[in-house]
């Protein structure tokens, strides 16, 4: 019998319990997954893929859980660095003082890669490699600087793109004069804008990607909205958008369109499996056959959801959604009240509180297949599977978060849910080790994020946070 001589891999990761998330959701453990470049070339048992693997290098999981990077579908990521400035709602505006819209106005490029490297390096220890920016980064090419230096892959898009401002008025907290002098309400600017950022897509290999954005909420008119509809059709790229963040505004918007809100955008053509809408903390009895026979995918973000004390007043119908057959995915939206892999702890704790029986699998499943279809990357992540792209987290096997390990999705999303990954890899680059950043120096990283805050309180006259006084 001849025996096939082994393949040459770039990285072998053995010992691993992995949570492959393919069709059957497989577990294999032991296991072990080859990778090529920036590919997966095989996954499968340990004695296997050992025997047929020669690895460059080698990396042992020492038993520990191997999952898909998750993917945050809505993150604010340049507000990493207003933590403690902005507290509970701060759509509703603030008493005296700069809003919310100011501090985002006040931004330089050097801020936003201040606060998007601090966000990235955050993400990789919980586990979220891969992130779509809202179009609410001023300069993304600050962002993508940023992302690329530490090695998160991200989607971008063009900021601010908006021609209708009059509904904001439900949410002063989030509009300021600063913010629309910085990122004029204007069709032609918004019509010019649109696109800018799909060129990032001709890398085909790269961990930077575009999309097409618009901020949502009742702010485009029906020409902007068929406009970007139109180009993200043509583009092959997904369609971004906010809807339902604030009842009261989405209530306005029902007033303004004279119909209920998705069956309005149904009637206008923009919803489609390439259309991702983030929060809808409200959704009609007469919305949910459109949005679930059109394939449009919904973002929940439940810190947004909570913290906003919507609950009181609207229950979340995404565990419903998603036990129907829609396409959800969790997002952080701005991490300022929490951590950027909260997410799904969050969403199972918050859907058994609206009454439905959502399990730690399904979170798995919003947080990895459901989030890379969300950003328009279902065809490279999502699953550990040969052909997708190696974006993978080994998490630590020695932390108590991680026993006693009986059951690997369990414990990932009831309690292993922080900063426990020890290595992750995107894009089949080592980018943390021992829960550290390979690429860039944190601590850097962190000095930058802490000079930029005492630029913004110069900047916007502010004092430093919190109720309590301050002895030097």
């Amino acid at each position: 019998m001849t025996i096939a001589k082994p393949r040459d891999c770039d990285v072998l990761l053995t010992n691993a319990c992995v949570l492959t998330m393919d069709v059957n959701h497989t577990i294999v453990s032991p296991g072990a997954v080859a990778v090529v470049g920036h590919t997966i070339v095989a996954v499968g048992p340990q004695a296997e893929i050992a025997q047929q693997f020669r690895a460059r290098s080698t990396i042992d999981a020492r038993g520990g859980i191997v999952h898909p990077g998750y993917v945050d579908a809505h993150l604010h990521v340049n507000a990493q660095t207003c933590r403690g400035f902005f507290r509970g709602d701060a759509s509703k505006g603030a008493g005296s003082g700069p809003k919310y819209a100011d501090w985002k106005a006040a931004l330089t490029p050097e801020d936003e890669r201040a606060a998007a490297a601090l966000a990235c390096v955050e993400m990789l220890r919980h586990g979220v490699t891969t992130f779509m920016e809202p179009g609410s980064a001023f300069e993304p090419d600050a962002v993508a600087a940023a992302t690329t230096a530490v090695g998160v892959r991200c989607s971008l898009a063009d900021p601010y793109l908006w021609d209708e401002t009059e509904l904001m008025r439900a949410i002063p907290g989030l509009a300021s004069d600063s913010l629309f002098a910085r990122v004029p309400p204007e069709r032609d600017r918004c019509l010019k804008a649109l696109g800018g950022q799909l060129f990032r897509n001709r890398d085909k290999d790269g961990i930077l990607h575009g999309h097409v954005a618009l901020y949502g909420e009742g702010t485009a008119s029906d020409e902007l909205l068929r406009a970007a509809k139109a180009l993200a059709d043509r583009s092959g790229v997904v369609l971004n958008s906010h809807i339902g963040y604030d009842i009261d505004l989405a209530l306005a918007m029902e007033r303004h369109w004279q119909k209920s809100r998705f069956v309005y955008l149904a009637d206008l053509g923009i919803l489609g499996p390439n259309t991702t809408f983030v929060h809808m903390n409200l959704i009609r009895e007469d919305e949910v056959q459109p949005i679930l026979s059109t394939g449009t995918s919904m973002v929940w973000c439940p810190l947004a959801y909570m913290s906003r004390g919507t609950p009181l007043r609207q229950r979340t119908r995404l565990p419903e959604m998603k036990q129907r057959g829609g396409n959800v995915a969790l997002g952080t939206d701005s991490a300022r009240q929490c951590s950027a892999g909260d997410s799904g702890f969050l969403a199972l704790h918050l859907a058994a509180e609206a009454g439905y029986s959502t399990v730690s699998e399904d979170v798995l499943d919003m947080l990895t297949l459901g989030g890379a279809r969300a950003v328009g990357l279902a065809d490279l992540l999502g699953s550990i599977e040969a052909g997708k792209r190696a974006d993978i987290v080994v998490r630590r096997p020695d932390v108590a978060e991680m026993g006693p390990g009986v059951d690997p999705a369990h414990q990932l999303v009831s309690v292993g849910h922080g900063a426990t990954a020890d290595t992750v890899l995107v894009n089949g680059r080592i980018v943390l080790e021992a829960g550290e950043p390979t690429q860039a120096d944190f601590d850097v990283i962190l000095t930058d994020a802490r000079t930029s805050v005492q630029r913004m309180l110069r900047r916007l006259d502010m004092p430093q946070p919190g109720l309590w006084p301050r002895v030097a």
